[in-house]
């Protein structure tokens, strides 16, 4: 492109490939292995039990422990909210292959909930996994 005066515009100039990152590569399976050995012994803490009360800062200071554990495998620099997203993004699958495994829609499933977890709160981690054999750690 040329601009008004003449002069040629390079992408830096205009903000052509400024406003775009480079996708981090998926998480490695000893990545997963490490974010899920992370999570599950803080899951009470992360996902707010009733019996625990975990300001949201201390939430993040969490993350970012779980995030430095897996980045001790030294595979890419995952932050802490990257890592809560893929287990998130974890959480989402297991749920939809269970409730395809056991017949189940997400509406079923939060009344059951409801229903065995009176007063709100979250379930413990295997909530999802009671009668599904999608997920096995080997």
């Amino acid at each position: 492109m040329i601009a008004a005066g003449g002069t040629p515009l390079t992408d830096s100039s205009h903000g052509i490939g400024t406003c775009c990152r480079e996708r981090a590569p998926a998480f490695a399976n000893k990545e997963l292995e490490k974010l899920v050995d992370g999570v599950l012994p803080l899951y009470a803490k992360l996902y707010g039990q009733p019996e625990v009360t975990v300001s949201a800062q201390q939430k993040r200071g969490l993350w970012h422990a779980i995030a430095k554990e897996v980045r001790t495998l030294g595979l890419y620099n995952r932050g802490s909210t990257h890592c809560r997203r893929r287990w998130e993004d974890l959480r989402r699958w297991v749920r939809k292959i269970c409730e395809a495994q056991l017949g189940k829609s997400s509406q079923q499933r939060r009344g059951a909930r409801r229903a065995t977890h009176p007063g709100g709160g979250v379930p413990g981690p295997g909530w999802a996994l009671e009668g599904c054999t999608a997920v096995t750690r080997g």
